[in-house]
């Protein structure tokens, strides 16, 4: 008597064409239920956000600008991202897994004067499978200025005869201290300056006074600065301007 041929392996030789023309399961549905993924951000970070960020202190000190703190996110996420601003310029950023911690900052090569710390936080979801996801639509910002303190330099300059003479001193700062002079000169040639050179406290400079028909004529100021012992350069200052003559 015949019999109809068997069905259950030509369906399942279509069911691997049908796979084969039409790709594998897309991620979402080979996810077991509940499994959360890192590309879909709406999802993840819903509910997801951060709960604490604080500054513990925040320094400056030989042109670094250093500081610590704490956060921790909701129960929705499982790590943050930080990111570090100084004066409104990203420096640096961070993960950080856990549910709460702390942070640390530092960066070098600032100079003097008062500096806007400003460190912000966003919340992150990472999957078994080390999908890592940002949410950037729930941030946290904590903001502090820093004073980065350096030394400040003074000058003082005359002229009795045909030599300025200057006296230079400083005060604040890290001693102790390299003391840096320049001066510049002007004339009918041209603007020009004998650069920056090191020396001593005090400097006399070739400058002689008086008006003559048959001259040549310059003029000639001092500049003074202070290096402290961090390399941090103070503010630079600048004596009068003097006019120079040399009869011919």
């Amino acid at each position: 008597m015949s019999r109809a041929p068997a069905r259950a392996p030509l369906c399942l030789w279509l069911s691997g064409l049908l796979l084969a023309a039409c790709g594998a399961p897309s991620e979402v549905e080979l996810a077991p239920a509940g499994e959360p993924l890192g590309t879909a951000e709406s999802a993840l970070c819903s509910g997801s956000s951060v709960t604490q960020l604080s500054i513990g202190g925040i320094s400056s000190y030989g042109g670094e600008i250093a500081g610590s703190g704490s956060w921790s996110v909701s129960s929705g996420a499982n790590a943050v991202r930080l990111d570090y601003y100084v004066d409104g310029v990203l420096r640096s950023f961070e993960e950080r897994t856990g549910a709460s911690g702390t942070w640390y900052f530092s960066s070098a090569g600032h100079a003097c004067g008062t500096h806007s710390f400003e460190i912000r936080a966003y919340p992150m979801v990472i999957d078994s499978n080390g999908n890592r996801t940002v949410c950037v639509e729930s941030p946290r910002t904590v903001s502090q200025y820093v004073e980065q303190t350096c030394a400040t330099a003074s000058l003082s300059c005359s002229r009795p005869s045909s030599n300025i003479n200057c006296t230079g001193s400083g005060t604040g700062g890290a001693a102790p201290y390299r003391y840096s002079w320049n001066i510049l000169y002007s004339s009918d040639l041209g603007n020009w300056s004998s650069g920056w050179f090191d020396g001593g406290t005090t400097l006399s400079e070739y400058c002689p006074r008086g008006f003559y028909v048959d001259a040549y004529y310059w003029n000639a100021q001092v500049q003074f600065r202070i290096i402290d012992a961090t390399g941090v350069s103070s503010n630079v200052v600048t004596a009068s301007n003097y006019l120079c003559v040399q009869p011919n």
